[in-house]
């Protein structure tokens, strides 16, 4: 249990640093690699349309939609409802409503995308969105571990639909909002100037490595470095370091 509150809380310290799609997207995915999963997606739809944000393969997601299977997914209208976390089977195309849905299901599994949970995320009218972490098998540890975590896996969805209600779509990725360091980038560089390793830095945020050179590779990015001395180096220069 100490793993997974680890990998939480790195979860949400990372959040507090992304800014883009492909920020949130790497933070997800290795969270749901910690936790056992091997993808996750996030879909959310509001009045100016929706958003995916996933670990699927391209092909599936590119299917997915070409097929409007969106519109007809269990996965998501069961999240147009009072929120909360149900499991479901990609096996299970008995149950389907309509030969589509069938398809639907048959197609998942063509893609090794057998079974998951899906947190239903509350919103407004004609709004919703759904955070899922899904597994090309089912196992008696999954469920097990499902069933004794359904409290941490909420907090992992709703954490991840707040931040990017939050952040998406307020700024461009290249606008001077997405150039400036987080706070928590700014720590990591400065103890990186003062010769701590990344394992010193983890030990002192409670994080793995891991994290910390997600903060680091965001700061590099942010100040188009070529290195993380670099990075160091322009951080100084600019003063975002004192």
């Amino acid at each position: 249990m100490k793993n997974v509150e680890r990998a939480c809380n790195e979860f949400v310290d990372c959040l507090h640093s992304a800014i883009t799609e492909d920020d949130f997207r790497r933070v997800a995915e290795r969270t749901a690699h910690s936790l056992g999963f091997r993808w996750f997606a996030y879909f959310g739809r509001r009045a100016n349309g929706s958003n995916l944000i996933s670990s699927y393969p391209k092909s599936w997601t590119s299917h997915y939609f070409d097929e409007g299977y969106e519109e007809i997914d269990p996965v998501l209208q069961k999240s147009r409802g009072p929120s909360g976390m149900f499991l479901w089977d990609g096996r299970d195309a008995r149950s389907a409503k309509s030969a589509k849905e069938r398809r639907l299901f048959d197609d998942a599994l063509s893609f090794k995308i057998r079974t998951g949970l899906t947190v239903r995320i509350p919103a407004g009218q004609n709004q919703f969105a759904a955070f899922t972490l899904a597994v090309d098998d089912r196992s008696f540890g999954l469920d097990r571990f499902i069933e004794t975590s359904e409290d941490v896996l909420k907090t992992v969805g709703l954490n991840f639909h707040a931040h990017v209600s939050a952040r998406i779509g307020r700024a461009a990725p290249n606008s001077q909002e997405g150039r400036l360091l987080t706070q928590r980038e700014r720590q990591c560089l400065a103890w990186i100037s003062d010769g701590k390793t990344m394992q010193d830095i983890a030990d002192l945020l409670g994080v793995s490595p891991r994290g910390v050179k997600f903060h680091l590779d965001n700061a590099r990015r942010n100040l188009a470095a070529l290195t993380l001395p670099h990075a160091v180096a322009l951080a100084l220069r600019q003063g975002l370091l004192e």
